[in-house]
């Protein structure tokens, strides 16, 4: 018996039996090839787009079920989130997920807001409740959270502050807390830094607020001082921040830096010519005006100097995140990730691990969405997209097929593979993703002689027994 893990992947062979077996149906629906993404946003290691469409779809690390497909399961390839419809935008924490639609109103879901579903007969213990509303807010133009905290920007321009708070004696009773917050108005964009809320105003100004009661060790309540701070007076085109630090670019391309240490926005050696900018866990990243992408590790030391992202031109807007990975857009509308770190293949949602030797921006898959003699079927493990080559779990596609699926290990070395009881003599090499060993989708329907067409574009993946 041959057992080889290298890279997170199971090597080994299958034994396959056919059974006749009915057809399962089920949702779903394929991304439209005209159909671009409007919004992105990454949380520690998970992420979500909002489509043109107003259609939503989260990828990536699930304990908390803030992908938004119901469950606690790790996805590597995307899957569209049931539910939503007409979002304009998204905005992720550490573990949360937020969404907002064009009436403006709030969806949350993840941790603090996805329960536990016990008893359920297909996933007794992975099972989570899907995006809840939140009933406090109304007419928003746009929302910003760090995980915890999140800042509501109405279209008023007032700004709403929201956040998680849990009974002292149930710690699973949670309601959501509304705060509007006094001394702001005028308010164009909203990032959290640390402690601290940052505004950019109509005009073009930034102005700091506490948000956190560092005396008490809570967050702002109506009752606390108002304290509202001027960080530049005008010409910043757009804010951003991670952890304690924030960035304000300026009109003219430069790039300032701020923090409680740094008093005052100070102007970053090297960073000219920016277009537009976001952050990752101690990252900056910014589109230059050629479409070109960089990053600056700005926690790495003081010989830290931005470099630019491989693989990735004629970028039109770029995403950031909690974690240490960001997204970008070129041009054509092309989707891509890139990143680092032992959960950067699966928060890029590129339907595969990554290889951190190389900082390099790669595909964010579409959706994959199963039809199985023209019934359309789901399931709930993650699927994987590897070298171009779809691998699914044994509870997917294959009972609509007519085809039972199931791995055996047998002397004498190697195991075999056997289909109708005979030995093929063909080598199949699974893969191990999200705790799941998943099959070779095209080579077995090549054995099989099943038709199998798949658009990359789409993700609609037709077969045919």
């Amino acid at each position: 018996m041959y057992v080889s893990y290298r890279k997170g992947f199971l090597q080994l062979l299958i034994f396959i039996m056919v059974a006749l077996i009915l057809v399962p149906a089920g949702g779903g629906k394929a991304v439209a090839a005209d159909v671009r993404p409007i919004s992105l946003s990454g949380g520690y290691a998970h992420g979500l787009s909002a489509w043109s469409d107003g259609t939503v779809t989260g990828w990536g690390y699930n304990k908390y079920g803030q992908v938004g497909d119901g469950t606690a399961i790790d996805q590597y390839v995307p899957r569209k989130i049931a539910g939503l419809t007409d979002i304009v935008q998204v905005a992720a924490g550490s573990s949360s997920s937020f969404a907002l639609n064009s009436a403006g109103e709030v969806w949350g879901w993840g941790q603090n807001y996805s329960l536990y579903i016990n008893n359920d007969p297909l996933l007794p213990y992975q099972k989570r409740s899907g995006p809840t509303k939140l009933e406090g807010l109304q007419n928003v133009a746009s929302i910003i959270t760090n995980g915890y905290t999140g800042l509501a920007i109405k279209k008023d321009g007032t700004v709403t502050m929201w956040y998680p708070s849990f009974d002292q004696t149930d710690n699973v009773l949670m309601t959501v807390r509304y705060l509007p917050l006094t001394g702001i108005s005028g308010i164009r964009s909203a990032v959290i830094a640390g402690n601290d809320a940052l505004f950019l105003t109509d005009s073009g100004g930034v102005k700091q607020l506490s948000i956190y009661n560092s005396v008490y060790g809570r967050v702002r309540w109506a009752s606390d001082p108002v304290s509202v701070n001027s960080l530049a007076a005008s010409g910043i085109k757009q804010i951003a921040a991670s952890g304690d630090n924030a960035f304000l670019l300026r009109t003219d391309g430069q790039v300032l830096r701020w923090n409680r240490t740094l008093k005052t926005p100070s102007t970053v050696a090297g960073l000219g010519s920016a277009y537009s900018l976001q952050t990752g866990y101690n990252k900056l990243f910014l589109v230059r005006g050629n479409g070109t992408l960089w990053q600056w590790d700005y926690n790495a030391g003081a010989l830290a100097k931005p470099y630019q992202i491989k693989d990735a031109q004629s970028i039109t807007n770029v995403w950031g995140s909690t974690g240490s990975f960001g997204f970008a857009q070129r041009k054509d509308g092309t989707l891509l990730g890139w990143g680092a770190g032992f959960y950067s293949g699966l928060a890029l949602g590129s339907g595969t691990v990554t290889n951190d030797a190389s900082i390099t921006a790669v595909p964010v898959q579409a959706p994959l969405t199963f039809t199985v003699n023209g019934q359309t079927v789901d399931f709930y493990a993650s699927s994987g997209v590897i070298n171009g080559k779809i691998y699914v779990p044994s509870t997917s596609v294959f009972k609509g097929l007519g085809v039972k699926v199931n791995m055996t290990l047998s002397n004498p070395d190697p195991a075999q593979l056997f289909i109708n009881g005979k030995k093929s003599g063909q080598d199949i090499t699974l893969k191990y993703l999200s705790n799941t060993t998943l099959f070779p989708l095209q080579e077995l329907c090549t054995l099989l002689g099943i038709r199998l067409d798949w658009n990359p574009a789409t993700g609609e993946v037709q077969l045919e027994s």
